[in-house]
């Protein structure tokens, strides 16, 4: 006799053929993918001449993003600041390898006019999946950077140091002995110099599937950081008001993170 499955658990009967259906759901997902690149790609293309017109969009825009805020320094900005375009290519048959593409204005830090940095699909990454992991599937290229001068080299004088641990399928509730060894550095060195996935990939995820498709957005919420600066001001004043002579801890305002904002 057999045995009567429980509530909640699938038939052994009917699991083969729901795993099929799902496959099926599957494929049918990653389709639609590749026809929304397709469906994109001419609509970006016009987009990105009409916000090339735009008096630094895309260097608010980064800083805005949080993902990218991250990544940047404070030195960073002059050189970002004259960034007139970000482009994102994808093979509309496979949108998992991109290329990003920055364009520059004259500038005192590099000679070159177009930073491309190019990821490429890793070789071991399988059939295209609706869940695919950009990250993880697509290998960082190095981008080659003609600085002006030693002086003007951001990579070199604030070089990435380490990389973030990889968190790997089944780790995320596992207790984390092991501290990565990372140190953030310019952008340029943790972006185009880096061929780290996670590091250079994690930034190239955030511009393909967050900063570029959701730009305008971006742009117009320059109040996420000065909203919490605000915020963090009004909440001094009313502690002020209320014991004029507490003492501050100045242990602990030095362990507080500093966020990033544009200079």
């Amino acid at each position: 006799m057999s045995r009567q499955p429980e509530v909640g658990e699938i038939p052994e009967h009917a699991a083969k053929d729901l795993k099929q259906v799902e496959k099926d759901l599957d494929e049918a997902e990653a389709e639609i993918l590749k026809y929304s690149a397709r469906l994109h790609d001419p609509i970006f293309a016009k987009r990105d001449v009409v916000l090339e017109k735009i008096d630094k969009f895309w260097p608010q825009a980064l800083t805005n993003c949080v993902s990218t805020n991250v990544y940047i320094d404070d030195d960073d900005h002059a050189l970002l600041d004259s960034v007139t375009k970000i482009a994102v290519k994808r093979d509309v048959n496979d949108p998992r390898a991109a290329t990003i593409e920055f364009h520059f204005a004259p500038n005192d830090f590099i000679h070159d006019t177009v930073l491309v940095k190019e990821f490429k699909l890793d070789p071991k990454a399988g059939p295209f999946s609706a869940q695919f992991d950009f990250a993880s599937e697509t290998i960082p290229q190095p981008t080659t950077i003609q600085w002006k001068s030693d002086e003007k080299n951001l990579s070199k004088r604030k070089p990435t140091v380490g990389d973030l641990k990889e968190i790997k399928e089944g780790e995320e509730d596992a207790e984390d002995e092991e501290e990565d060894d990372f140190e953030p550095g310019s952008f340029f060195s943790s972006f185009f110099d880096s061929q780290s996935r996670q590091v250079a990939g994690s930034i190239g995820q955030a511009i393909v599937e967050d900063l570029y498709p959701n730009a305008v957005q971006h742009y117009e919420s320059p109040s996420l950081y000065e909203d919490e600066d605000e915020e963090e001001d009004d909440e001094e004043d009313e502690e002020d008001e209320d014991d004029d002579d507490r003492e501050i801890d100045l242990e602990e305002e030095e362990k507080r993170p500093k966020k990033k904002s544009r200079k």
